[in-house]
């Protein structure tokens, strides 16, 4: 079936550049990259099916409360988004990014960075939640208390750290970059010099200066 001239593609060409653009990402990544991000999604998946059916199944029924604050399907919608919002703050976006970067110059395929990284978070925070809930009653009030010294000190130490690993991070990738422009200039006077303009490149990203003999 021929389209006639300016008129829209007939729906053989449709389906078939959809067939075509399924075929280019189902060929973007071997068969075990595939597996590797499906055992990641599913991993994903069941702690979503674990978390979300404690709160519906278990602890919802037992109508828990607080005072005049009951627990329940509700809190467990906000801590959900609240720390939905959290997993895109800058500090870690910058460090998966950088890590990521990092292992691509290297000719790697880091399909997992993220996950991992996540995972890690994720782990300290149920940890803490884990101790509290097993006796760590002295917490109890000062985590209530908004105005406590305990959130005081978290919330100081919690804004330096995150603040200072990202200016941490901007300062090097400054200096990795005035040493790329200095040799990028050299070779435009003529002077070039393939290996010092790939020893600038090699420092760029934040987890290769720390990781730089590892990683090398």
């Amino acid at each position: 079936m021929t389209a006639a001239p300016g008129s829209a593609p007939t729906l053989p060409a449709q389906s078939g550049a959809r067939r075509s653009a399924w075929h280019r990402v189902r060929g973007s990544m071997t068969r075990q990259e595939w597996i590797g991000v499906g055992g990641m999604a599913a991993f994903v998946l069941a702690l979503h099916v674990i978390g979300w059916g404690t709160l519906i199944g278990i602890v919802a029924p037992q109508h828990l409360s607080a005072g005049a604050q009951s627990f329940g399907i509700g809190i467990g919608v906000t801590a959900y988004t609240l720390g939905m919002r959290h997993a895109f703050d800058a500090d870690h976006i910058a460090a998966i990014d950088n890590t990521t970067r990092k292992l691509m110059g290297q000719g790697r395929r880091p399909l997992s960075v993220g996950f991992w990284f996540s995972l890690g978070h994720s782990s300290i925070v149920f940890g803490l939640a884990l101790l509290l809930s097993l006796g760590m009653k002295a917490l109890a009030g000062p985590v209530e208390n908004d105005d406590s010294r305990l959130h005081q000190v978290t919330g100081l130490i919690g804004t330096t750290v995150s603040g200072g690993f990202l200016y941490l991070i901007a300062g090097i990738n400054l200096v990795v970059l005035a040493g790329i422009w200095k040799v990028f200039r050299r070779m435009r006077s003529g002077d070039y010099d393939e290996a010092a303009l790939e020893t600038q490149l090699n420092s760029r990203g934040f987890m290769n200066r720390l990781l730089g003999r590892v990683t090398g």
